[in-house]
């Protein structure tokens, strides 16, 4: 684990690189802890980098309670961002983007759209019946900006794999 607390930026940057070759999850809450207040634009960088980077898939599930943290609130649009932009897979998680595409505000929204619409991955036969119907149910009361990506997003569940 490095020391984010440091003053040395340099020390810190090197830590993050070596975490970058051999980190492992557990070290990824105390670096979500780190950027909920970040006070070095570099460093912030390099972790978010980090984050984007992690390739084991047991890291979906620390980043989905993030997601659903309120204590990670000023973050979540970055983590979101993250899960399209990672080649994890977050498939079993599509109820979540479905509600943060419905719920949050635009830029939240328009995050969990592109996780939609980029899952590669087979989706349960259920899971889709059920995200589509949520979907379709709030097309009517959604405001017009939302409308779009509600229509799309349903049509990409509805076309995806089984």
């Amino acid at each position: 684990m490095i020391d984010l607390n440091s003053k040395d930026k340099k020390v810190i940057l090197e830590g993050i690189e070596k975490l970058r070759s051999k980190g492992n999850i557990n070290d990824l809450p105390a670096i979500l802890d780190f950027l909920v207040t970040p006070n070095n634009p570099e460093v912030e960088k390099a972790l978010y980098n980090f984050i984007f980077d992690i390739k084991d898939q047991k890291a979906v599930e620390p980043i989905i309670a993030a997601i659903q943290n309120s204590k990670y609130q000023d973050i979540q649009k970055k983590l979101i961002e993250m899960c399209w932009q990672s080649s994890l897979k977050f498939a079993p998680h599509l109820g979540l983007f479905v509600d943060l595409l419905i719920e949050g505000d635009f830029e939240v929204a328009f995050e969990a759209f592109t996780v939609i619409e980029n899952m590669e991955e087979n989706l349960e036969p259920s899971m889709k019946q059920k995200e589509m119907t949520k979907i379709k149910d709030a097309i009517s009361s959604a405001q017009e900006d939302r409308k779009g990506m509600l229509h799309e997003a349903f049509h990409i569940i509805e076309q995806a794999a089984e």
